[in-house]
């Protein structure tokens, strides 16, 4: 079992620890990141779409340096009223700038996945999507992308369903997306609990047992974090 992608809490934090979940947290601002460091994880970080501005942008540029792997960056048209040049201009600057000390980057695309897609084929790089969750374009982004982390809403939300059904299961993670994002997907499911019906899940679509499913999700997460 793993997280490929959370946002801090310490509710989150002492479950991994108890079950030794590894994982990835993500940062979307200085606070986030010293959190996560304090905290001896291990962090991506990235100006998330939602609060998209040059003036973040440049508080961020120390700790992009620092991160190994950038994100969450994208852009967002359906859960925020961010200006889409703005969004836009801040998601090419960390693509570029990633692109160019060649490190992975975790993606948000909700709303905006064929623009990111037009983006990305410009800057060939380990792009992870997050929590896809749209009819069209799967295809496309399998071709482009090296990983998707699978949404909780697994099993529920026909579209993150679909996009199981379509990827190589050796390009999928696992991902809670923290309590927040647990909660709204699930109602009230403990998090260990979450992640293992998310293996459950993903076991059932793709004809293999849990165990099996397990082993080849945290192979794949085990490789990413080396790439």
């Amino acid at each position: 079992m793993h997280d490929a992608h959370f946002h801090f809490s310490s509710k989150i934090l002492a479950a991994q620890k108890k079950y030794g979940i590894p994982s990835l947290c993500s940062a979307a601002s200085v606070k986030e990141w010293q959190t996560a460091m304090e905290n001896g994880l291990r962090c991506s970080c990235g100006v998330h779409p939602w609060s998209a501005s040059h003036e973040r942008l440049n508080e961020m540029k120390p700790l992009l340096k620092q991160a190994r792997i950038i994100g969450e960056i994208g852009m967002d048209s359906v859960w925020c009223d961010t200006d889409m040049t703005l969004q836009k201009d801040v998601f090419v600057k960390q693509i570029e700038y990633a692109y160019q000390h060649h490190k992975p980057v975790v993606l948000h695309t909700k709303g905006q996945e064929q623009a990111i897609l037009d983006i990305l084929r410009q800057y060939p790089n380990t792009y992870i999507v997050h929590w896809y969750s749209d009819w069209a374009g799967v295809e496309a982004y399998d071709k482009i992308a090296s990983y998707f982390t699978v949404g909780p809403s697994v099993g529920k939300d026909e579209t993150v369903t679909n996009l199981v059904r379509k990827i190589p299961l050796e390009k999928l993670l696992l991902e809670s997306d923290g309590l927040e994002a647990l909660e709204w997907a699930c109602g009230d499911v403990e998090y260990v609990e979450a992640l293992r019906r998310s293996i459950e899940k993903i076991a059932a679509i793709k004809g293999k047992t849990p165990k099996e499913t397990e082993r080849i999700l945290d192979e794949n997460f085990a490789r990413m974090m080396e790439e």
